[in-house]
């Protein structure tokens, strides 16, 4: 925790802080593009998730690399040094930005491997005026319309296009994701039902697919709540490379969709959207997949979560809680899986999951930070069997850096180990994100 607010964000916290604020801060558009992808869809979590997370990262990481007026003249490069402390900065870079950018993405996950691609966001004009460069301390806003075109590509051959479009409305009362892609992935499923895989040598398969997402949110009068709604709409193509038949799996050949009406209920009250120091972020979304609305299979998936940070001195505590329940036909390619880092994309599902982790940020400057992190993850067959499938414990240790001080933006590593492997990730601010 930064010893005073204006060291490291000039963001206000607490009940002080406005509700309708604008423009609207670069962390809220481009945060929804990367908390709303995973939910659909579990396949693309791991892979279409840190795709659409690295766009912060690599944003800043283009800002010198990629920026049409880049140039070795020591103006250029003065806007990266933050004129309060001499320190590296992408603060006044930001004020303004509007137009094309393109943006370096790196993918590291064990499901499919490590991989690259580039997104080329569009950051549509906010018609507000910059804040003054002199002043050292004025909160830096960015539009707060942001499209994007992605592809990306790892190692084990699996590849994803796709783009999308976050918008916010009317000082932040109305907020809008919609996403559409293509995937062709080659992942392993080890099973959802208990003994499904009691060898846990996982069974090949390749998804191919269209997803499509559209989602809407309304802000309920002057509060922190939001209430809304989502379609999805997931349609595969998969093909396992075994002729064994596969419990939870009706054919190893399997041409099927899912499509998808929900209600979405959160609660914000986080001082950053990016890199909190303190606030709760819950949510509630049922969805309910049915024949009628354009799919296969008939089934409701229930997330419950509520994620809170605590500063104490110079150090964050945070907490995270979430469930996801499911009932009916569900197919094993939609079924939940344990989300922690460390831990590869469905490698431990059940019909219901349930994952708890505490992290600790300790602020050694007010730029350089340390984080801690544990967690665990039960997988069941149903809510009352949670962990008798799976009991999964992972955790690491990184750290972050101050990169964009009026934002309140951080970045680094994260080296995290789970039961099988070791993962390095890029961070952008809290993970939990």
């Amino acid at each position: 925790m930064p010893s005073t607010p204006a060291e490291h964000t000039v963001l206000p916290t607490g009940p002080q802080r406005p509700k309708h604020a604008q423009p609207v801060s670069l962390c809220r558009p481009l945060q929804a593009a990367t908390i709303r992808i995973h939910d659909p869809w579990p396949i693309g979590y791991s892979i279409v998730n840190p795709t659409t997370r690295q766009l912060l990262g690599g944003f800043l990481t283009s800002c010198v690399l990629c920026s049409p007026g880049y140039s070795l003249a020591d103006s250029f490069f003065d806007q990266f040094i933050d004129p309060k402390d001499g320190k590296l900065d992408a603060s006044q870079w930001l004020a303004g930005r509007t137009g094309f950018l393109p943006v370096p993405i790196v993918i590291s996950d064990p499901a499919v491997g490590y991989g690259a691609g580039m997104a080329l966001a569009f950051f549509h004009d906010s018609g507000e005026e910059p804040p003054a460069g002199d002043d050292i301390n004025a909160r830096i806003s960015l539009p707060p319309s942001v499209s994007v075109a992605v592809a990306a590509y790892t190692e084990n051959d699996s590849w994803i296009v796709g783009g999308g479009h976050i918008a916010s409305w009317k000082n932040d009362s109305i907020r809008y994701t919609g996403l559409l892609g293509y995937a062709d992935m080659n992942l392993k499923f080890y099973g959802v039902e208990s003994g499904s895989n009691p060898a846990d040598r996982g069974f090949n398969f390749n998804v191919q697919g269209t997803f499509l997402l559209q989602e809407l949110l309304f802000r309920i009068k002057e509060s922190d709540f939001f209430l809304g709604g989502r379609y999805s709409y997931l349609g595969t193509d998969i093909d396992f490379s075994t002729l064994i038949p596969i419990p939870g799996v009706p054919r190893l050949s399997l041409d099927s969709s899912t499509s998808g009406l929900g209600l979405l209920l959160r609660y914000d009250s986080r001082d950053n959207i990016v890199s909190p120091d303190q606030g709760v972020y819950a949510k509630f979304e049922p969805m309910f997949y049915n024949e009628a609305f354009g799919g296969d299979f008939n089934y409701t998936k229930t997330k419950l979560s509520a994620v809170s940070y605590w500063p104490i001195s110079n150090v964050v505590l945070g907490l995270r809680l979430e469930g996801d329940f499911t009932s009916g036909d569900v197919p094993f390619y939609d079924a939940p899986f344990i989300q922690m880092r460390g831990v590869p994309a469905l490698r431990y599902q059940g019909e219901d999951v349930a994952v708890a982790e505490v992290e600790a940020r300790w602020d050694v400057t007010p730029r350089w930070s340390l984080l801690g992190f544990v967690g665990n993850g039960w997988a069941g067959d149903n809510i009352g069997d949670l962990g008798n499938t799976h009991n999964v414990t992972a955790g690491g240790a990184g750290f972050r850096y101050l990169i964009a001080r009026r934002l309140g933006l951080r970045i680094g590593l994260d080296v995290a180990r789970g039961p099988e492997d070791t993962v390095v990730y890029m961070g952008v601010g809290s993970s939990w994100n």
